[in-house]
């Protein structure tokens, strides 16, 4: 079962979400607390590492939820935005643009939530959320070598993008290339999406303190893996 936490400012807004996560067997946890003491300290409370995905609900504002992303994202959980209305390409974009992992609109039929939610998901079936604050780089590790430990944390699709990097090595691989390898088509929201996919590795390997960026950002390019790095995904 997989653990979803709720943040919003009115619990009785999210019943319907609710009872729907529930109906599709996830843990559901709503919280006001744990939104108020983000906002009022700054401080990712404990109990946040339980949930590996955190659902930021529609009574917070777009404003507020800038303010609170770049603290979720430290921790390594996937976070998806509840919506209130059926998203615009443009809308999507600005969404993955800004880090999110996806939507969820509480109106949905249970069918369309469980789409929804699927893809973030199945990489905590079956397997414990360790927070990606608590990972460490194992000492007598080559300097550069970026280890199945290290990537425990990657989504399935950030491994997807990694993997496709990693057999280019040093080679730059363009946008539209990993879009159609990934999803098959490209959109505007698909290349916002694989900008927030770069973005959260490059967050998650940070704990390997190398000097220059593992994975490069070719600006009007594309991106790229450093060629000397070794890239051990399995």
């Amino acid at each position: 079962m997989v653990r979803v936490l709720v943040l919003t400012k009115n619990i009785l807004a999210e019943e319907i979400l609710a009872t729907k996560l529930q109906h599709l067997n996830y843990e559901f946890f709503c919280s006001t607390s744990i939104l108020e003491e983000l906002q009022a300290t700054g401080q990712i409370s404990e109990f946040v590492n339980y949930f590996p995905i955190v659902i930021i609900g529609e009574t917070i504002s777009s404003y507020e939820m800038e303010l609170l992303l770049p603290k979720l994202q430290a921790g390594g959980q996937s976070i998806l935005r509840e919506v209130d209305h059926l998203l615009t390409e443009d809308e999507k974009a600005i969404l993955y643009e800004q880090g999110l992992n996806g939507f969820v609109q509480s109106s949905d039929s249970i069918e369309l939530l469980r789409e929804q939610l699927a893809e973030v998901a199945t990489q905590y079936q079956g397997k414990p959320f360790e927070p990606l604050h608590v990972k460490r780089c194992f000492a007598g590790e080559e300097e550069h070598d970026i280890t199945s430990m290290t990537l425990i944390n990657l989504s399935s699709l950030e491994l997807q993008v990694l993997e496709i990097l990693r057999n280019h090595s040093g080679e730059i691989v363009s946008r539209d290339d990993l879009c159609m390898a990934l999803w098959g088509d490209i959109s505007q929201s698909r290349l916002a999406q694989l900008s927030s996919l770069v973005k959260n590795i490059k967050l998650k390997l940070e704990c390997l303190e190398t000097d220059q960026e593992i994975v490069q950002t070719i600006w009007g390019k594309g991106y790229r893996v450093r060629n000397d790095v070794a890239i051990q995904t399995r």
